[in-house]
């Protein structure tokens, strides 16, 4: 695990860099050891001994250990400054530390001032945790400053509690769907008690007409429906359902800085499902609207999504046109973003080896598709996910390997992924290996193709496969 200090370093973008400087200027002290020790971590690559550092700072362990403490305070200060005021639940928090600030002091009637401020804040963005946090301070000054109606406060706590309990029940069973379609990476079958509880959670709150019209219920509500299609892989309906949500939010002018994350995963969501429709030319479209919200409120969610905006690149024109799905691929394996990311040499790899083989560019994809499996991080991927690439790597060397390397790979993948092929729920999997292994010995039988392809629908099969198993199959097994 990489140290907290480097991590933070190395996390920050350009125009926080630029601000952490200026934030440091703030006192003026030259030749500054920190600072220093900041644009040797930020400019160092690989990772360097203390002794590395000691030597190029002057010091002794000691005092190094105090100037990484420093460092490590002025960083996440500057961040602090940096951000505070632009987020309205930060801005409401600050507010509320600011009122016991001055209750500590006695000036009451400050505190009270500033618990105002950051309700009218919390009230705006439908910040119903901090609101709690609020009206149990008011109510607690009320003790001392008698202007303060308790009461009042009272209700208002009690009607608060209610709306953040739906809120909260929502929350974690969206928690309970975000995980489960995550782990299984929609490669397995639906989960129909899953989806039933979403279908009764969702007929129950929608229809409590008194929350029906908050916008942060309605935008929960969206994120739950929208899972709930996506679990049934009704992409129509979900397509319909996006649009319909995206242009009701826009008009209405629900979208703002607070709930800006819900916007960039609405349209996430609406450019992938139009790719899944076959609708690269509308999904192009909003991938353009997802670019420039991304650049909105100063692009402080820019980073989070670059990784989603390129993919959608990449998938359509991999479609369309395939010479600029290798431009966006290459442009994006550049971005130090998204080199951070955990999933970055999978996308990149697998994505490169997908483009050269509908290219009949067998060669090159095996080459992609081989760097991917023999990568590192390959071991860090979803067990059936590694699955589905080996699946794949073998679709591949098939085009033009030799009878032993494919046996070899068969049997390498029966011996480290028999638990996964001994599973009902991946027996696709076992049986293309199966029809691979009979094809590549010379003993495949009239009728195994036939049972193969009577799995599974081709549409199906597009959705669960990294390439579609029964379409490989209908072109390549004679």
């Amino acid at each position: 695990m990489k140290r907290p200090l480097d991590q933070i370093v190395k996390a920050l973008s350009k125009e926080e860099v630029r601000f952490f400087k200026l934030f440091l200027k703030r006192t003026e002290s030259k030749n500054r050891k920190d600072a220093k020790l900041f644009d040797l971590i930020r400019n160092k690559k690989g990772d360097y001994k203390t002794d590395y550092f000691l030597k190029r700072l002057k010091t002794n362990p000691n005092n190094y250990y105090q100037i990484k403490n420093r460092l490590y305070h002025e960083l996440n200060n500057s961040m602090i400054w940096q951000y505070i005021w632009k987020d309205n639940q930060s801005k409401s928090f600050s507010l509320v530390l600011l009122s016991r600030v001055y209750k500590n002091k006695g000036e009451l009637e400050l505190a009270f001032h500033f618990l105002k401020k950051a309700e009218k804040e919390a009230i705006s963005s439908e910040l119903y945790e901090i609101l709690s946090i609020i009206y149990s301070e008011i109510i607690n000054i009320s003790h001392e400053l008698i202007s303060v109606d308790v009461d009042y406060y009272i209700d208002l706590k009690r009607k608060n509690i209610k709306m953040l309990s739906q809120i909260q029940e929502m929350d974690l069973l969206l928690a309970k769907i975000m995980y489960d379609i995550k782990t299984k990476q929609s490669f397995g079958k639906s989960d129909v008690s899953l989806t039933k509880l979403i279908k009764e959670k969702y007929a129950k709150i929608s229809s409590n007409v008194d929350i029906e019209q908050k916008p942060r219920f309605r935008l929960r509500l969206f994120k739950m429906y929208s899972r709930l299609l996506l679990q049934k892989r009704d992409y129509q309906l979900l397509e319909d359902f996006l649009i319909k949500n995206y242009y009701e939010f826009l008009n209405e002018n629900l979208f703002n800085r607070s709930n800006h994350n819900d916007k960039l995963t609405l349209l996430t969501y609406l450019c992938n499902c139009l790719y899944k429709n076959n609708k690269h030319g509308e999904s192009l479209k909003y991938v353009q609207k997802l670019n420039d919200s991304m650049k909105e409120y100063d692009s402080f969610l820019h980073d989070k999504y670059l990784f989603y905006y390129y993919n959608i690149l990449v998938l359509n024109y991999a479609k369309k046109d395939k010479d600029k799905a290798l431009y966006y691929l290459n442009k994006a394996s550049k971005s130090e973003q998204i080199k951070k990311l955990p999933a970055y040499y999978s996308f990149i790899y697998l994505n490169r080896s997908l483009i050269y083989y509908f290219q009949k560019n067998y060669k090159k994809s095996q080459i992609y598709i081989a760097r991917l499996v023999l990568h590192v991080d390959f071991l860090l991927l979803d067990k059936l996910f590694q699955l589905k690439i080996l699946v794949t790597e073998l679709m591949i060397r098939f085009m033009i390997s030799s009878k032993n390397i494919i046996n070899e790979k068969i049997k390498s993948i029966k011996n480290d992924y028999g638990d996964l092929l001994n599973d009902e729920n991946h027996i696709r999997e076992k049986k293309i290996i199966d029809l691979i292994s009979e094809k590549n010995n010379n003993k495949l039988n009239g009728n195994d193709k036939i049972k193969f392809l009577s799995y599974i629908t081709d549409s199906e099969s597009e959705d669960i496969d990294i390439l579609s198993y029964n379409i490989w199959v209908k072109e390549n097994i004679k």
